[in-house]
């Protein structure tokens, strides 16, 4: 009895042990120490809803702070803390440095006004109390990660507004991802209150239709305002979450699950991970509708990207959000158990949640607890010091060598020039963030160079990024840095060698050698960086770079002031037999050679800034005296036996400038390694022979601009040159560098400079306004191997024939044909030439237009369509009579530019005579070019080719008074057919043109200046020049537009004149009618938006940068 008993008694509490197996096994398991910094800016209430989920996944698998505290809901995080009662509360701000192995970034969407009136069950839009990424936070997390390593999670709502596009670009660098703008959701009832006020009106302004769905369906919202809707019989089901065979590999999970929440489209970067995918199954109609607006049917959900130094993952959902957590935790098997339960009911929205998030969390903070201990060790620079010198750097024979594993190695410069300057900002703004330097220096990373130059002082955060960089690079970049001199004041005086030159340089070198240690306070003014600089980047500084491209006058004046001078002896540098100027500079290399070799304890490589302009050698075909009136040679400038870091020569050498490269038959005859003729091979090999050290190629390179400057003997010009273009001739001027044995070369530029001007278009824009728009028609905006694309996403229209990026963006027409309009009995091609719609976009670059034509089952044939696109821009003038139609056309208004649609090989775009500015200024102005008695007159019945200027008439020295070259302009109104969206394989970035498949609709961009338009940000255009000058100026509302189709004249595409098709606006007694024109008015702006792209060039350099070497 007494053992059955003790039976009963063991069952007992062996069954109570069991059924209490879970609270004390979970209470066996160890504590896992991880600092996670949880940052959650959309707290409204006191539910922590979009971070109580992680909360809740971290407590049950027992992963604790420092010390072994709990992690609580509503004290463990950064962001909003909301009030009692539901009043307004306060923010708890991230701190300056973030101490932690994770930082989370749950949501960003922020609170809202509405969010204190009742939840807002309405879910109409307020004003914003507080929310977005700054990039300050960006900054702080970019830092941590940098300083420590460590793991990144961040969610949906992260990246969109109301963070900023700065904040969101960093994050998007970070996380190796990039935006699509689509974001989306599947509702189970369409018709019920979840659905956004705001998006249901905005519905139905977009369609003109009334709200009308209910049931199951898909949401999509672009950023530019488009919504999407897919109802339940175009996608009955939910969205499919499903694993990749990464992602089943790397958390032991597989199956899919339903998606029920908010969700955004976004592609990986090229080394980022897709561990999961969203996948969209609908009907064909809801296929096409997706296809149609660009929208794929799968696409990441979960992404990781990893470093040698940090894990980042991307949730593209709502994941963390999660309003049941229970109060329980202290149980082990519970997120087993409710998995296992939750397949019970698939459709419930909480299956995600203890199917996917919890496991898929605990596996990633299980792993960053893993690499919590392999702590970062910040790469240390390489360096060599003896006799209290310290060097990284010397000038070699023929290269510049750095201090690596214990040896000096030659290195071949492989690099970029940097300017301080972006869009919407002058250079002395100096309005550069850190987080763009980080991501800038990545990306020339990853390009293969080892070197950047900079011309003068930049902010403190290119140093502080600059060293983070380098800090964790698999190889660090190298700066060659310049000190800037007061070109002004140079240029006034006439005198470098006047105090107030030489006394400013000084101070400047002296203060530029502080800021590189990390121990400079420069006093904020304006134009020049200024602030505390604690960064010391001197163990990456390779060499010195003074002053500037020198200007001839002022070198032979000073030269001529100070004749007689005495050759300099200093500690370091002296002269031999040299002119006054070369000793001035030989002063300067030892003011800094000196200053930081006794503050410091370092010595480097030391040159001065030199150009073709000022070269040593001797240029007889030079047709411009002042190109060829001086030498500033650096053979006179010797360093003394005491100077370890040796002494350069550095140039910028173009292949188009001066003439002379044109025209010098010992260049232009060169045959190169490649057994070609080459003038640009030519001069460097003449160069290098010249220099009794290595030679260092500054600046070289090509612009891809749309607008064109100088020719080439080779076709390597200032401009009209493609990015495929670009790069290619970039690549192969440095190839002719690195075969010249130079030390290697500089590319100009890294990024497009908006503020730049050139002297054939700088007489027709506003100065003041140059950095707030792009200007496709000034070349030394556009050198650079980084694009800054206007729009948020990039340009609003591709100009590639497809339709689909106007309805993306909502553009509506500006005209569309009636159901019932037809065109002019012709011929079997009729409904060809009829005008079907016609659209207008703008952005901070162009002007886009869109002609849809009729289709007559077969593709467009130019032999039987012209097309011709009427602009009106400036009031009380233009062109009323138009002779492109067999007996003349009248007009109501006069128009300032016609657009000849004519094909491939016909096609350009003209200016009224009386507002053409090229004629005015060369021909009426400057007598360069013969004078036209009509020009003077208003609407004479004469439009012009749109012209640019390339030279001046000029003589080439030589034999029987030389060579006489004509002045030289181009049409730079002709138009080019093409592709113009960079994702294409096709892309052509010299595109104005573009017709679709079928060929039945042709799109259009049309640069700013073209349109005569001197600032487009502010409606400026250019007035009445013939009244008011050529610096004439006047405020437009907008663009007022006509077309016409005609059925040509002869066989050929680009035959005159033609017997008239279709009209818009309808022709009214004859006459094309002023009211029926149509209008299109664009927003101001000043504060241009835009985005960053690498072009073709960045990719040719890449390649060419990873074959190239030192030649043994």
């Amino acid at each position: 009895m007494a053992a059955s008993r003790k039976a009963v008694m063991i069952s007992m509490l062996a069954f109570l042990a069991l059924l209490l197996s879970p609270f004390w096994l979970w209470r066996l398991f160890a504590e896992h120490e991880l600092e996670v910094a949880i940052i959650d800016k959309t707290v409204p209430d006191a539910s922590f809803r979009e971070h109580s989920g992680l909360i809740w996944t971290m407590n049950q698998g027992k992963f604790v702070k420092s010390g072994g505290g709990r992690y609580n809901a509503s004290e463990d995080y950064y962001g909003y803390v909301p009030g009692a009662n539901g009043g307004k509360g306060d923010v708890r701000e991230l701190p300056q440095n973030l101490n932690a192995d994770v930082i989370y970034v749950a949501d960003a969407y922020g609170v809202y006004e509405s969010d204190f009136k009742d939840g807002n069950p309405s879910g109409d839009r307020s004003t914003l109390v507080y929310g977005g990424l700054t990039t300050e936070e960006t900054g702080k997390i970019r830092s941590a990660l940098a300083e420590r390593g460590g793991t990144l999670i961040a969610e949906f709502n992260v990246l969109s507004d109301p963070t900023s596009s700065d904040a969101s670009q960093d994050m998007q660098s970070m996380l190796g991802l990039a935006q699509t703008g689509w974001t989306g959701r599947y509702f189970n009832d369409l018709g019920g209150g979840e659905v956004p006020a705001w998006v249901r009106d905005g519905y139905e302004k977009q369609t003109g239709k009334s709200w009308a769905f209910a049931g199951k369906g898909l949401l999509l919202l672009s950023d530019r305002d488009k919504i999407v809707v897919l109802d339940k019989n175009e996608m009955p089901d939910g969205v499919d979450f499903v694993w990749s065979e990464d992602g089943k590999r790397m958390f032991g999970l597989s199956g899919g699950t339903k998606y029920g929440y908010w969700f955004d489209v976004v592609t990986p970067n090229e080394g980022t991970d897709s561990l999961a995918f969203y996948e969209l199954k609908t009907s064909e109609a809801g296929r096409k509708q997706l296809e149609a607006n660009g929208i794929p049917l799968k696409f990441p959900a979960v992404l990781q990207k990893r470093t040698k130094v940090m894990t980042a993952y991307y949730f593209a959902g709502d994941y963390a959000d999660f309003a049941e957590s229970p109060s329980l935790y202290q149980a082990a098997g519970f997120p087993l158990l409710k998995s296992w339960l939750a397949r019970l009911r698939p459709d419930d929205p909480a299956s995600f949640h203890w199917k996917v998030y919890v496991p898929m969390v605990n596996r990633i903070l299980a792993d960053a607890k893993t690499q919590k201990n392999k702590a970062v060790k910040p790469r240390e620079p390489e360096m060599t010091e003896a006799e209290g010198v310290k060097q990284n750097s010397r000038a070699g024979d023929r290269y510049l060598q750095v201090y690596r594993d214990g040896a000096w190695h030659d290195l071949l410069i492989k690099g970029v020039n940097v300017g301080i300057a972006k869009p919407g900002h002058f250079p002395g703004e100096t309005a550069i963030t850190k987080q763009e330097y980080a991501r800038w220096f990545r990306m020339i990373g990853e390009m293969n160079a080892n070197t950047i130059r900079v011309y003068t002082l930049h902010p403190p955060a290119f140093y502080e990024a600059l060293l983070e960089y380098n800090r964790t690079a698999d190889k660090p970049l190298y700066v060659m840095h310049g000190v800037w001199v007061n070109e002004e004041h140079l240029l006034t005086t006439g005198d470098a060698i006047d105090p107030v030159n030489t006394d400013a340089f000084k101070e400047e070198i002296k203060r530029i050698v502080d800021v590189v240690h990390g121990a400079a306070e420069v006093p904020k003014q304006p134009g020049h960086a200024g602030g505390r600089y604690a960064a010391d980047i001197s163990p990456y500084v390779l060499g010195w770079m003074l002053g500037v491209e020198w200007d001839p006058v002022m070198v032979e004046s000073t030269n001529a002031k100070h004749a007689g001078r005495a050759d300099y002896d200093g500690v370091f540098f002296q002269t031999k037999s040299a002119p006054p100027f070369e000793t001035w500079l030989a002063e300067m290399l030892d003011v800094a050679a000196v200053y930081e070799n006794e503050r410091y304890g370092w010595q480097r490589p030391m040159s001065f800034t030199n150009w073709v302009t000022t070269d040593l050698l001797s240029h007889p075909a030079e047709p411009s005296e002042k190109e060829d009136m001086v030498t500033v040679n650096p053979n006179v400038i010797l360093p003394k036996a005491a100077w370890k870091g040796g002494y350069f020569a550095a140039y910028h050498v173009y292949p188009y400038y001066p003439d002379f490269m044109n025209y010098e038959k010992a260049y232009t005859e060169y045959i190169d390694h490649r057994g070609e003729r080459n003038n640009y091979a030519g001069y460097l090999d003449d160069l290098c022979q010249a220099h009794k050290m290595p030679l260092l190629v500054a600046e070289f390179g090509v612009p891809s601009s749309r607008g064109l400057t100088h020719r080439n003997v080779s076709g390597w010009n200032q401009g009209f040159l493609s990015e495929k273009e670009q790069g290619e001739i970039d690549a192969r001027l440095f190839e002719d560098i690195v075969q010249a044995d130079m030390a290697g070369g500089l590319v100009f530029t890294w990024q497009d400079e908006w503020f730049k001007r050139t002297w054939n278009t700088m007489d027709y824009d506003n100065p003041d306004r140059r950095p707030f728009w792009s200007n496709a028609q000034t070349n030394e905006q556009q050198f650079g191997l980084l694009a800054f694309d206007p729009g948020k996403s990039g340009y609003i229209v591709q100009t590639d024939g497809s339709t689909q990026d106007w309805e993306q963006a909502n553009i509506a027409p500006l005209y569309k044909a009636p159901e019932a309009s037809e065109t002019r009995k012709l011929d079997e091609y009729d409904e060809g030439r009829q005008i079907k719609a016609f659209y207008a976009a703008s952005d901070e670059r162009y002007v886009y237009l869109r002609l849809d034509l009729g289709n007559p089952g077969k593709p467009l044939d130019w032999s039987k369509l012209n097309a011709y696109i009427l602009i009106d821009s400036v009031a009380d003038q233009g062109q009323k009579r138009l002779s492109f139609v067999n007996g003349g056309l009248q007009s109501e208004a006069g128009f300032d530019f016609a657009i000849q649609l004519k094909g491939p090989e016909h096609s350009s775009m003209l200016i009224d005579s009386y507002y053409d500015t090229f004629y005015y200024h060369y021909g009426q102005l400057l007598g360069m070019i013969p004078k036209l008695s009509y020009a003077s007159s208003k609407d004479n019945g004469v439009f012009h080719p749109i012209r640019l200027t390339l030279n001046k008439e000029l003589t080439i020295p030589g034999e029987d008074g030389g060579l006489k070259l004509p002045f030289d302009s181009y049409e730079t109104g002709k138009l080019r057919y093409g592709n113009g969206n960079p994702a294409a394989p096709d892309y052509d970035s010299l595109t104005d043109v573009a017709v679709n498949g079928d060929g039945h609709t042709v799109e259009i961009r049309i640069p700013w200046l073209l349109l005569n338009i001197k600032d487009p940000s502010m409606h400026e255009a250019t007035g009445d020049i013939w009244e008011n000058g050529i610096d004439s100026s006047q405020t437009v509302s907008g663009l007022r537009f006509a077309a016409v189709t005609v059925k040509p004249s002869g066989e050929s595409g680009g035959s005159e004149g033609g017997e008239l098709a279709d009209a818009v606006p309808k022709l009214q007694g004859g006459m094309l009618p002023e009211n029926g024109l149509l209008p299109y008015a664009w927003k101001a702006w000043e504060e241009p938006v835009f985005k960053e792209r690498l072009k073709q060039s960045y990719g040719i350099m890449q390649k060419k940068f990873e074959v190239s070497d030192v030649k043994k």
